[in-house]
């Protein structure tokens, strides 16, 4: 013999812990939505790092093709390369020490929509007519 109740009981616990789930899976999407979104920033922030050195290498490369050209031709030659600002250009013994900013906007769609980066940094270079090129050299930017 059955007494009443005993299906909506058992409905009951079913509601129950279907509810306690959800709320488990929602707790678990606030957390870890967060860490994603850092995550998706910070490999942005890295690529813009590693292209800001790649045209500061690129800026390098056209500098110490004609190591024998004036401080305005290096400027020109600097200036040429995309993302490249010149800050300043000084003899400096036997070469031309030029220095120069580097600035690189990347823009990422993610999960979580557009995420953009702005990445720079200074560099300066010493071009000398004698075939040993100096390094390029990371600097505080001046603002």
């Amino acid at each position: 013999m059955r007494y009443g109740g005993g299906t909506s009981a058992r409905l009951r616990r079913r509601l129950l812990a279907a509810a306690a789930l959800a709320a488990l899976a929602a707790a678990g999407v606030l957390a870890t939505v967060p860490v994603l979104r850092d995550r998706s920033q910070h490999r942005l922030e890295q690529r813009a790092d590693r292209e800001v050195a790649a045209t500061a290498q690129r800026a390098r490369a056209a500098l110490l093709a004609e190591p024998s050209a004036p401080g305005p031709a290096l400027r020109d030659a600097a200036d040429a390369v995309d993302g490249v600002e010149v800050l300043t250009v000084e003899d400096a013994g036997p070469g031309v020490r030029l220095v120069f900013r580097v600035r690189v906007a990347k823009t990422a769609a993610s999960v979580f929509g557009w995420q953009r980066v702005n990445a720079g940094s200074c560099f300066a270079q010493v071009v000398r007519a004698a075939a040993t090129p100096a390094p390029l050299e990371r600097l505080p930017c001046p603002d």
